[in-house]
This record gives structure tokens, C-alpha cells and sequence, in this order.
């Protein structure tokens, strides 16, 4: 799509301050967790329904001296999203939104009224990020503050987390224009001795709307080489899921007729008994 927006994530300017991860709770007013140290600067240990961005870090010892890697985590609103695929009830999805300029961006959101708390979404994901909300029941995600960006007020036609990058390590803008910008500061940091930096997000699983700038390897950052959509998501989505509907209608018929045979049954026992 010619118009679609994505939000570019360069790591190799990220300097770990997690602005965005407190402007990300504020904007969304979600509640602090309540954390253990676990020997590492990254905190929270993993992503919920009140943790939708965090940063991840990775230390490694490289010609004795220490490197460290700085990873953006949230929902990537996946082309080909598992998570979509795997729904039982269909209650996650694909949604477009129009923005005030003529451009689009497309996310993945759950229906809360729909979600039965399977889970099945957070097992299929390979990045294991949807949070299930114990308490309001449902699944929790980065919205890509479509809140903000869809209203045309001046000052918030960015996300939250964009807004508050004081590197600019986040640029959110024409994914397609974004995509140039990010193939041309690989080629820098190739350049600069960087040899396997590479433009993540480009193509993997579709095409993500967050888009990634590498200094190293997808490893090196906790991100997947090749993420994909596992087997048995795709055969459940195959052969399965588009008889579910089908599956439901039959077990209401089949309570139904239960129902008339037992109503049935309870007529002819009475009858019985005032024969006798």
C-alpha cells in the first residue's frame, strides 16, 4: 500500500534511556509492575497486559571489551500474524485505520468481547508478546497510538513512544519511504565495519510495521533469524479453524434435538405412568 505508515526503530542510535517505555505507560495510562532484580538492567522481565513496550538488553564480551545490544519490544502488527491465524473465536484481527493526511496504518487488535483467554495467540507469536489481562479479560498490546495519530490534533501525529526519542532512534513516517531510509544506514554502518547490519522487518512474516535497524545479527538483538508462522498454526488455520463456525452451529443443533428428545421422553414416561 502505497500510503501505509510503519515506524522505523534504528538500534544502532538506541541509547537504552526507555523514554519510551514510560512515555508508552503514561500515554496509555497503564498501571507499574512491580519488579525483581534479576541481574540485568532490563526491567520488566517480559511484556503484559500492563507492560506493552520494553527494552531488551544483551551483554557480550567482544575483544575484551563489553558490547551491548538494545532491542525495542512490542507487538510488531505482523502482515502475516500468527496470532490472527491462530484465534479460535476470531478475535484478533487486522484493523485500518485512516490518519487525517490520507495515509493509513494497519495494526493487529483483540476484541475483548470475543477473547475466551486461550492464550493460543501468545504460544503462536514468535516474539511472545500478547499479555492477557486477567482482570478486564482480554489481550493486551502496543496500539501504535492510534488514539493520537488519528485525531489530527496538532503535536500528536506521532506515537508516544516516537515523540519522546531523544536520539532518534524512532522515526515514524511512509513505510515505504522508511524503508529507503533504513537500507541507506545499513549501507553506512556496512560501511563503517559493521559488516552484518542488516534492514529487519522489511519482509519477515509479510512485512512488520515496526522495521529495524541492525548492527548485528537478529540474535544479538533476542530477535528471531527467520520468524515464521509455526506448522501447526498453519494447518490449524487450514483444516481446522474455517470449520469452527460450522463445529458451534452443530453443537447448538445437537442441544437443541437433545432437548426435544428428552422433552419427548419425559412426555411418554408421564404418559406411561397414567396408563397404569
Amino acid at each position: 500500500m502505497a500510503n501505509e505508515m510503519a515506524i522505523l526503530v534504528d538500534e544502532s542510535k538506541c541509547t537504552a534511556c526507555r523514554a519510551c517505555q514510560v512515555a508508552c505507560k503514561a500515554w496509555n495510562q497503564n498501571s507499574a509492575v512491580r519488579t525483581v532484580n534479576h541481574g540485568s538492567y532490563e526491567n520488566p522481565m517480559s511484556l503484559g497486559s500492563d507492560t506493552w513496550m520494553r527494552i531488551l538488553f544483551k551483554e557480550e564480551y567482544r575483544d575484551g571489551r563489553m558490547s551491548w545490544f538494545f532491542t525495542k519490544h512490542q507487538c510488531m502488527h505482523c502482515t502475516e500474524a500468527a496470532c490472527v491465524d491462530v484465534c479460535p473465536p476470531n478475535a484478533t484481527m487486522h484493523e485500518e485505520i485512516k490518519l487525517p493526511d490520507g495515509s493509513a496504518i494497519t495494526r493487529v487488535v483483540t476484541d475483548p468481547d470475543k477473547c475466551i483467554g486461550c492464550n493460543y495467540c501468545r504460544v503462536a507469536c514468535p516474539f511472545d508478546v500478547p499479555g492477557y489481562d486477567q482482570k478486564e479479560k482480554g489481550i493486551k498490546r502496543c496500539t501504535l497510538c492510534v488514539d493520537r495519530i488519528s485525531n489530527g490534533v496538532a503535536g500528536f501525529d506521532k506515537p508516544a513512544c516516537v515523540k519522546v526519542c531523544a536520539p532518534n532512534a524512532l522515526v515514524f513516517g511512509n513505510r515505504e519511504e522508511l524503508l529507503g531510509q533504513g537500507e541507506a544506514r545499513v549501507a553506512e554502518l556496512q560501511k563503517a565495519g559493521y559488516a552484518d547490519a542488516r534492514l529487519y522487518g522489511k519482509s519477515e512474516l509479510g512485512g512488520l510495521r515496526y522495521m529495524y535497524v541492525l548492527a548485528g545479527k537478529p540474535s544479538e538483538y533476542k530477535l528471531p533469524a527467520d520468524p515464521s508462522v509455526p506448522v501447526g498454526v498453519t494447518l490449524y488455520k487450514t483444516f481446522t479453524k474455517p470449520y469452527g463456525a460450522v463445529a458451534l452451529a452443530g453443537l447448538a443443533a445437537a442441544l437443541v434435538i437433545n432437548g426435544i428428545i428428552n422433552a419427548r421422553n419425559r412426555g411418554l414416561e408421564a404418559k406411561y405412568k397414567l396408563d397404569e
